[in-house]
């Protein structure tokens, strides 16, 4: 359908602007790493027990009107291909889960 994004698209622009975002605002005279995914993961961690206007307001920063199983779906993705052990590097992710 012509006009329409890419849900992997949305989610790529809404870590690139995460990240320009967050260099934006740090001090100019120090030296920092910046991990928009990293800051993402935590988001979603949060994003999965909230409700009403912070769960909003975390989609409008990391979902760009995505639903919340292409959330889902793509970030469980990324961090499964992210963990998968390659040339000997291992990665790990902090995790935890919400009970209701």
């Amino acid at each position: 359908m012509a006009g329409t994004i890419n849900v992997n698209d949305a989610f790529l622009k809404a870590e690139m602007d995460l990240g320009l975002n967050m260099l934006r605002h740090s001090p100019k005279n120090e030296t920092q790493v910046v991990s928009p995914l990293s800051v993402i993961f935590a988001l979603a961690l949060v994003k999965a027990g909230a409700k009403g206007g912070t769960k909003s307001q975390i989609n409008e920063v990391i979902s760009k009107g995505a639903t919340d199983d292409e959330f889902v779906d793509f970030y469980s993705n990324l961090a499964n291909s992210t963990l998968a052990p390659s040339s000997g590097v291992q990665t790990r992710i902090a995790n935890a889960f919400f009970l209701k």
